[in-house]
């Protein structure tokens, strides 16, 4: 409990300051956030003992440096290049019979975290603003997650997947949506987002929805993989992909809805 509130306590202030400050400081949290988590991500999935491939991690970096640099063309080529790049190594290791499970657990790495990750870069290189409006959408997640739990604590009722998530129900995800949306309102209010109301409605259904999704997407790999967290990063507060499960699918939306 100790850890869960240190981590709180230091994390939420320095997330801020990192997404605000400045393009570079947004930057090099993003890459330590998509190193660690493609790291975590591909440990779930190689044998034990068997050394990660370290491409991954600098395919990472290119895809966020290019999407700094270039934006929506730069994010777009970037991660086209980054497939091809995976497949050339797969050629030259030659015939080991892992190839297809070396390039698709690389390409599943990169598209499920640098790649959204870089939409929230996308996000917060548009306009001043941009920092501020990718920790509102932060909030919004984290609000979700508050509502869910105390709503499905204190009402229960049938659970929403017990084979993958025991513990969700369906009036915590309805309660998280409701928070959610509230919280998104209130934001857009204050002006912490810079949309239409029309837009601002479509985000909170959409994270709302898709955030939860996410979370038991997450829940799904965990699973088969055979692990409780995805790393000891935060100590008791589990891995990187532990705190992102519920983020990583938002970036693209959040883009769609705020940045397009």
């Amino acid at each position: 409990m100790l850890s869960r509130v240190i981590v709180t306590v230091i994390g939420i202030p320095l997330v801020y300051g990192c997404l605000v400050f400045n393009g570079i400081s947004r930057l090099g949290l993003f890459l330590f956030v998509a190193i660690v988590g493609v790291y975590e991500f591909l440990r779930m999935f190689l044998p034990p003992g068997e050394s990660l491939p370290l491409l991954e991690f600098f395919l990472s970096g290119g895809i966020l440096i290019s999407t700094q640099i270039f934006r929506e063309r730069g994010l777009l080529f970037s991660i086209a290049f980054a497939g091809l790049i995976l497949a050339s190594a797969v050629v030259l290791r030659g015939l080991k019979g892992d190839g297809f499970k070396r390039f698709s657990s690389g390409i599943a790495s990169l598209l499920y975290i640098p790649f959204c990750l870089g939409f929230y870069n996308l996000l917060g290189t548009q306009d001043s603003q941009g920092g501020v409006q990718i920790f509102a959408v932060l909030v919004s997640i984290w609000a979700l997650d508050i509502g869910a739990f105390f709503s499905g604590c204190s009402i229960g009722g049938p659970r929403l997947a017990p084979n993958i998530s025991p513990k969700k129900t369906f009036s915590g995800a309805l309660g998280g949506i409701v928070t959610c949306g509230l919280t998104v309102y209130g934001l857009f209010h204050f002006g912490f987002f810079t949309t239409t109301p029309v837009r601002v409605m479509g985000l909170g259904l959409s994270i709302g929805v898709f955030s939860q999704l996410a979370d038991l997407f997450e829940s799904v790999l965990k699973r088969e993989a055979g692990i409780k967290d995805s790393g000891r990063i935060f100590g008791n507060h589990g891995g990187m992909l532990d705190r992102l499960d519920s983020v990583l699918f938002i970036g693209p939306i959040a883009y769609l809805f705020l940045g397009w």
